[in-house]
């Protein structure tokens, strides 16, 4: 057995991951999401399966055919990688995991109705890079292993969700949806909630998963982009006259790497206690309000965010060891997508990525 990235304990030699249904129950006065995770492997494991997680609770693990209960352990944490949840299987292609976050976890920002712009709503959101993705669900948290996945969450009706997926539906919650989860079935389907429904197709790493939930409204702002906010005029129309020449960036992006691959590129302005400028969680960038200049200038960072569609989102590096790679290409974002583009740039980029021989740390979607 070998570790196939130090801040994993996920082993070479277990099938990798291929798709997880993930289903949230969001508790906002306990800072907590009841849920399980539904995951499907590459191919057929028996003995020991690794997951990473991170200040969740486990209830149980199931086999998802029968039901029936699969033996299970948790290592002692890692200041780093967190927990190793070690589930045996035998000849299992599936595996469902029925756990709750803590308000310890190091993905979610959960905000008070006081913290918010309107200051009626709580917010919350999530930070998955690098490795925060053990903590809002059991998974193998490497570049290395790619997911599809597809989520239903059960919020309060007055908020709304956003991921970084395509949006599927919303819609009352239906009896049974519940039953495995530990809120129970009469949580789920309590007066006043409702499920949003979500799907990503293709395969991401996991530090890209992301979504946030509040009170949100938005503005569209070009045929592929949509812009949302907190729903305060302020915010929003601030938000879409700073990023409205978003599409001719897309279209400039595409002449020089080819087709945009993800659908859509909308951005979510987050509140002030974002850590970052930009995310970019794909078919969702994240954007700090500190970018809304009111002259425009703030387009550089999502300028930034869409390079990488391209390098980062398509082209990966295989471990968090390496992840510095992601952002070799992005050091000039208008060398990508400014109007002045200095192609010259690119070609350094990319010789010195072929001089050191990083092209083996670089993992291609297919």
């Amino acid at each position: 057995m070998a570790p196939i990235d130090p801040h994993s304990f996920t082993d070479s030699t277990h099938p990798l991951t291929t798709h997880i249904h993930l289903s949230f129950y969001f508790d906002f006065p306990s800072s907590t999401i009841h849920s399980s995770a539904l995951l499907s492997l590459f191919s057929p494991h028996s003995g020991p399966f690794f997951l990473d997680t991170r200040s969740l609770t486990v209830h149980s693990v199931l086999d998802p055919q029968t039901r029936n209960p699969l033996a299970y352990s948790l290592s002692e944490p890692d200041p780093i990688k967190g927990r190793n949840l070690v589930v045996s299987l035998s000849n299992h292609s599936s595996v469902l995991v029925v756990y709750s976050t803590t308000p310890a976890s190091s993905a979610l920002q959960w905000l008070n109705p006081p913290q918010t712009f309107n200051k009626t709503s709580p917010f919350v959101y999530t930070q998955c890079q690098s490795i925060h993705a053990r903590a809002v669900f059991p998974c193998q948290d490497t570049p290395a292993a790619r997911i599809c996945y597809s989520a239903r969450m059960n919020i309060p009706r007055q908020l709304s969700a956003v991921m970084s997926a395509r949006h599927v539906d919303r819609r009352p919650p239906v009896a049974g949806e519940g039953a495995a989860l530990p809120c129970g079935d009469a949580l789920w389907c309590a007066e006043g909630r409702l499920v949003e429904e979500f799907v990503m197709e293709q395969p991401i790493p996991p530090y890209l998963f992301a979504f946030a939930v509040g009170e949100l409204g938005f503005r569209d702002v070009g045929p592929r982009t949509r812009v949302y906010s907190e729903s305060a005029p302020a915010v929003l129309e601030g938000a879409a006259a700073e990023f409205a020449g978003t599409e001719d960036m897309i279209r400039q992006g595409e002449r020089l790497f080819g087709d945009y691959e993800w659908e859509r590129f909308d951005l979510l302005v987050l509140p002030p206690s974002f850590p970052y400028g930009g995310m970019e969680n794909p078919r969702m960038v994240f954007l700090t309000p500190t970018v809304i200049k009111g002259d425009a200038s703030g387009a550089q960072v999502v300028a930034h965010e869409l390079a990488h569609s391209w390098t980062g989102n398509l082209i990966t590096n295989k471990t968090n060891e390496h992840c510095w790679l992601n952002e070799v290409l992005q050091l000039h974002p208008n060398c990508f997508l400014g109007t002045l583009c200095d192609n010259l740039l690119v070609l350094d980029c990319l010789w010195l990525i072929d001089k050191f021989n990083f092209k083996g740390n670089l993992h291609v979607l297919s």
